[in-house]
């Protein structure tokens, strides 16, 4: 694998948040981008030595996907998408 430039936030979770995260792995009816997301999470936490394309290259995801949820993890601790802006729908989808 391609080594890169070491990752710019360092990932540590706490028990509990690792017990959520592997839940949300491994259950059927989870949403596919919040396990990708959880993986991300879940891959440089059990592997702080690997690169952001290792990671990439072992989730199936762009590196810069990683950064943005690396990233996203350390500001807010969550893998869900924030709110939408503009005007609430009108009809359900």
């Amino acid at each position: 694998m391609t080594r890169g430039p070491k990752p710019q936030y360092a990932i540590t979770l706490t028990t509990e948040q690792e017990r959520a995260l592997r839940r949300l792995v491994a259950a059927h009816r989870s949403p596919q981008q919040q396990v990708r997301r959880a993986k991300i999470v879940l891959a440089a936490h059990d592997h702080p030595q690997w690169s952001n394309q290792q990671i990439a290259h072992a989730v199936p995801c762009t590196d810069r996907c990683v950064r943005k949820w690396r990233r996203r993890w350390v500001e807010t601790q969550h893998v869900e998408d924030l709110p939408r802006p503009g005007a609430p729908r009108r009809f359900s989808p």
